[in-house]
């Protein structure tokens, strides 16, 4: 097997996709950084990359692949606040100041979008899941 044959692998791709989300999280956590914006960035990387994980594994009818897909995209969406708190909340814990580096407004402001990111994963879902049901039509028609 050629290395172009291992890295064009979907479960070789996802591993090393996962650890460089690792070394980004653990350059991330020591800077001093009180902006949601970077929190968010990398929560959202990490739904993406499980959204991705737990599609890659669908291998049905089209009509059940965008079903899947949407609900994915659906579940990410809804995981990406708290997520995005937690990381918030550990970032706080490890440097421990006086004052933290995410107060509890930032916090709740990150939870009152959970709408929006749900939306956003939904419509993300059925367009991956779209694209992957009219991809394995053609491949049913040409077979």
């Amino acid at each position: 097997m050629t290395k172009t044959e291992v890295i064009n692998k979907p479960k070789t791709r996802l591993k090393l996709c996962a650890l460089l989300l690792g070394i980004v999280v653990l350059v991330w956590l020591p800077l001093e950084e009180t902006a949601v914006t970077g929190v968010l960035v990398i929560s959202g990387l990490i739904c993406a990359w499980i959204g991705v994980w737990l599609m890659v594994k669908t291998d049905s009818y089209p009509k059940q692949v965008i079903i899947r897909h949407v609900l994915i995209g659906g579940g990410v969406g809804l995981l990406l606040a708290p997520l995005a708190i937690l990381l918030m909340a550990i970032k706080t814990g490890i440097h421990g100041h006086g004052s933290p580096d995410f107060t509890i407004e930032q916090m709740e402001s990150v939870f009152y979008q959970v709408p929006y990111y749900v939306l956003c994963g939904v419509l993300i879902g059925a367009g991956a899941g779209l694209l992957r049901a009219s991809r394995t039509r053609e491949e049913q028609e040409v077979v």
